[in-house]
């Protein structure tokens, strides 16, 4: 799954560009991908040289970890800012919800069809909270 978001307020000034990159791959529960570090650290070198200010790249974070990361970028950002923000990994779609899973994405198999959404809640990033 990639997925880009981008937002921007188009005056006059100088606005700041930013990035956060992520790319999970070496998942613990579900099957590991190959690419999506490779593609973050891609991405990140392209949009440097674009002179977007990238955050470190962010790489097999856990659900901790990654929400962390997404509240301090989120609080980084200004309202004249160019943002950009994309996820190489898996990701899940539920009941009209998308989510991003972290590395330590338990086994979703055992949850039968009502518990799922309760379980994406607990141990996902669902992606309409950042739209």
């Amino acid at each position: 799954l990639g997925l880009f978001l981008m937002a921007a307020k188009f005056t006059s000034e100088s606005r700041r560009k930013l990035a956060l990159v992520i790319g999970i791959g070496d998942y613990e529960n579900v099957r590991k991908l190959k690419n999506p570090q490779n593609d973050a650290k891609a991405l990140s070198s392209l949009l440097q040289r674009i002179r977007f200010t990238t955050a470190d790249q962010q790489s097999d974070k856990t659900l901790s970890q990654l929400k962390h990361v997404l509240v301090d970028f989120e609080e980084s950002v200004q309202s004249n800012d160019i943002v950009l923000f994309y996820f190489a990994g898996h990701g899940v779609q539920w009941e009209d919800q998308n989510y991003l899973l972290p590395k330590d994405f338990p086994d979703m198999d055992a949850a039968d069809a009502k518990e799922k959404a309760e379980f994406l809640k607990k141990n996902a990033i669902n992606c309409t909270r950042y739209s």
